[in-house]
């Protein structure tokens, strides 16, 4: 049975699927470090190097906070922590070890790797360039007296250990790229098969065309005004191109009605939602998507539906995709009605906020179809 007390062993999880991977990461990263750290400074202990040994064992203690740092979405902080404790670490064992010749300098590889999953390409050439300036420092530190090693001083050493780094970077770097350009590839692939299943809904339910299309950009608009994560962006944009999907199953004599709907076709109607996240629930990496299809008929004031959410009990990428999906349906033409003009839904919305709408929401959304209007 798990326990609190190793509960931190265990990786964060996340409703958003690529943080939840960014998170996993560093997480296998800190238990790395953790249990790495643990293991060597019993060795050290044992051997009666106390001084390397309160190193490594601090560096175990600074593993702590990064894992609650990752758990709490404190991605980057922990990163950094991660990285500026491996580092610093290294850099003391050397100097209190035995200079260049001390093992302690195949920690420097690892250091790379780490930041440069971490950090990307940026920290690839960070990290690179620390570790060859730590070497030469070390050599400029033995030249100088100032570090006595127990080994000969060696410019050739030096020159072999900064090459072997920068060779190391070489192959990390096409490694990382490789990796990165198959990510960028499935991410592409992904948006295309949900573009392309919501376009089939489109031509079912006679929306207007490109509608997916639209609310999709709007949506990534609103989302980067109001500084949301990278990772979440994508959920919202996902979200935008399936919110709809449960109107596949939706019997076409109710979906394509040109009358009223009767209480009864409401009822059927209304459980939409509940078929769109059915539909999509299993697939982790559309887990916003699936909060944005279910709760984005849900009101501010909790007169919305499937379960009357009030509020900020809405997800935020819902409330958010709320706001679009009114715009945009408003300022179309409908089989029913015709587009209403630009200044009328504005007032729609700044009427409802409050009443349907996140009135926050409203407000950057304005602001974002104020700087866009001559794309719009």
């Amino acid at each position: 049975m798990k326990t609190a007390w190793f509960a931190f062993l265990l990786p964060p999880k996340f409703n958003n699927y690529e943080q939840a991977q960014k998170a996993k990461l560093l997480h296998y990263m800190l238990l790395t470090v953790f249990l790495g750290a643990l293991v060597t400074t019993y060795t050290n202990f044992s051997n009666g190097w106390f001084l390397e040994a309160t190193i490594l064992f601090l560096l175990a203690t600074s593993t702590f906070l990064g894992f609650y740092l990752n758990s709490k979405k404190y991605f980057n902080t922990a990163a950094y922590i991660l990285s500026t404790s491996l580092f610093v670490v290294l850099g003391l064992l050397l100097y209190n070890g035995i200079g260049l010749y001390d093992t302690v300098v195949f920690g420097y590889p690892i250091f790379i790797i780490f930041v440069t999953f971490l950090f990307s390409r940026r920290g690839l050439l960070f990290s690179t360039i620390l570790s060859i300036a730590s070497v030469l420092v070390i050599y400029l530190l033995e030249v100088n007296g100032i570090f006595l090693p127990k080994y000969e001083v060696s410019l050739l050493r030096a020159i072999v250990v900064a090459f072997l780094f920068a060779l190391m970077a070489l192959v990390i770097w096409v490694v990382h790229d490789t990796w990165e350009t198959n990510l960028t590839s499935l991410r592409e692939s992904y948006k295309l098969t949900l573009r392309g299943w919501a376009q089939a809904l489109e031509y079912r339910d006679g929306e207007t065309a490109g509608h997916t299309r639209r609310v999709a950009e709007l949506s990534v608009r609103l989302a980067q005004k109001l500084d949301l994560q990278e990772e979440d962006v994508y959920g919202i944009e996902r979200g935008a191109y399936m919110h709809d999907i449960g109107k596949m199953a939706i019997p076409d004599n109710i979906l394509l009605k040109h009358g009223p709907l009767t209480d009864d076709e409401w009822k059927i109607m209304k459980q939409h939602p509940v078929l769109s996240r059915q539909f999509i629930d299993e697939i982790s990496y559309l887990e916003q998507a699936s909060q944005i299809a279910y709760s984005h008929h849900e009101r501010w004031d909790g007169s919305g539906y499937p379960e009357g959410l009030r509020g900020e009990e809405i997800p935020l990428v819902a409330r958010i995709f709320t706001v679009i999906d009114n715009w945009d349906a408003l300022n179309s033409d409908r089989p029913y009605r015709k587009a209403w003009p630009s200044e009328d839904v504005v007032a729609y919305l700044q009427g409802n906020a409050g009443s349907m709408f996140d009135p926050k929401i409203v407000e950057a959304f304005l602001e974002v179809i104020e700087d866009e209007k001559p794309d719009l």
